[in-house]
C-alpha cells in the first residue's frame, strides 16, 4: 500500500542510477549462493524508501537498506500471522 506522496515522486534517470548502484552493492559476490527468501526484495523497498528520504551515497544507502531489510524480516519472522 502505497502513500500520496510515494504516488506524486518522480524519478529521474539520474535517481535510477543512485538507485541501481545500491542495488549492485548489496548483490551477492559471485560464487556466493543466494537462497531468495524476500530478502532482495526487501532490500529494494528500502533503498526506494531511504532514498526517497534524502540519501542518496549508494554506499551508505546500501548498507541501510541492508540492515533495515533484514531487520523487518527478522521481525516477520518472530511475529506469529493473524491466519495461525
Amino acid at each position: 500500500m502505497c502513500n500520496t506522496t510515494e504516488l506524486m515522486m518522480v524519478l529521474t534517470p539520474a535517481d535510477f542510477n543512485v538507485i541501481e548502484d545500491a542495488m549492485r552493492a548489496v548483490a551477492p559476490k559471485p560464487g556466493r549462493i543466494m537462497i531468495d527468501d524476500g530478502h532482495r526484495e526487501a532490500v529494494g523497498r528500502a533503498v526506494i524508501r531511504l532514498y526517497t528520504a534524502g540519501v542518496t551515497d549508494p554506499v551508505r544507502l546500501a548498507d541501510a537498506a541492508t540492515v533495515m531489510a533484514a531487520t523487518r524480516l527478522l521481525d516477520r519472522r518472530r511475529l506469529p500471522t493473524q491466519d495461525a
